[in-house]
């Protein structure tokens, strides 16, 4: 594989990832809000985090999944 066709699929894995976890927190927020509650700040948010910049957290990761992207794109 070249560096094109890593970015292109960690592209798509990431909008999986995207999807699944979005699943995950509606879930949540409709069948256990009380859970939710505890989940959002905790794994919800650290798995949010790690995957890009553009989330409401106050904090993020030092090294995003799109920041690899990025630098496979050789954006930096």
């Amino acid at each position: 594989m070249d560096k094109d066709e890593i970015r292109a699929e960690l592209e798509e894995i990431k909008v999986e990832m995207m999807d699944l976890l979005e699943r995950a927190r509606d879930l949540l927020r409709s069948e256990a809000p009380e859970e939710w509650l505890r989940a959002k700040p905790y794994w919800w948010g650290q798995v949010r985090t790690a995957l890009d910049k553009e989330h409401d957290f106050l904090g993020s990761s030092m090294h995003t999944m799109q920041d690899s992207i990025n630098s496979l794109s050789g954006i930096d």
